[in-house]
């Protein structure tokens, strides 16, 4: 129960490492932090901010932060075999992206979540997460937008993972359970915009977002 705890524990740990907030502060002196609100700037303005080099290295650093936690790190605390114990490395992953949306480095505020999540699900359900990946990447190029290709590709995680599950790879059917907690979980940071798309804040809200998106 001790190793149990520790894992958990340092998941969240993980997770909560503000690596784009720290390189932000270092070389322009400034938060990503929207002004506020507890979630950081868009992504086309956080590349803006940083450049693409450092960017993507943000990007890059947060994804293994799922990655570190759903497979080594499982492997130390779990032992060899961790996904026997697929309850408690779900429960992991999913303190990770928790870690991340709320760090305790930033009082509680903290990024989106889609970088540690698809290093999650990618390390889980590899196959279904690179097909969601290209997805919501051909979204973003042609919508020019990164938010339409997030919330593309945790609509389209679970569709794929289903079909990936039932036809390839049954034994990994508990996976789905995490894989549907996450696709919920980003659209819930994505909420306002999912709502402006859908017309729901009217065209002052969504006019606005469409401005940061752009700068």
């Amino acid at each position: 129960m001790n190793l149990l705890l520790a894992y958990l524990l340092a998941c969240f740990f993980i997770g909560s490492l503000p690596f784009g907030e720290l390189f932000s502060r270092i070389k322009v002196g400034k938060s990503l932090i929207k002004a506020g609100t507890r979630t950081t700037i868009a992504p086309a303005a956080m590349f803006e901010s940083l450049g693409i080099p450092l960017g993507v290295t943000v990007c890059m650093l947060d994804f293994c932060k799922g990655f570190l936690t759903a497979y080594p790190l499982a492997i130390y605390f779990l032992g060899q075999n961790p996904y026997q114990h697929w309850g408690w490395v779900s429960l992991g992953g999913l303190l990770t992206v928790i870690g991340h949306c709320n760090s305790p480095f930033l009082g509680f505020k903290g990024g989106r979540g889609l970088a540690p999540t698809f290093g999650v699900m990618a390390t889980l359900l590899p196959i279904p997460a690179i097909f969601a990946f290209l997805i919501g990447l051909w979204l973003a190029f042609w919508g020019l937008s990164t938010k339409p290709g997030a919330l593309s590709a945790a609509g389209a995680m679970p569709l794929l993972s289903i079909i990936w599950v039932l036809a390839i790879k049954p034994q990994d059917l508990y996976y789905l359970y995490i894989v549907a907690f996450m696709s919920l979980w980003t659209f819930w940071e994505h909420r306002d915009e999912l709502k402006s798309y859908m017309g729901i804040k009217g065209k002052v809200i969504a006019s606005t977002q469409t401005t940061t998106d752009d700068s």
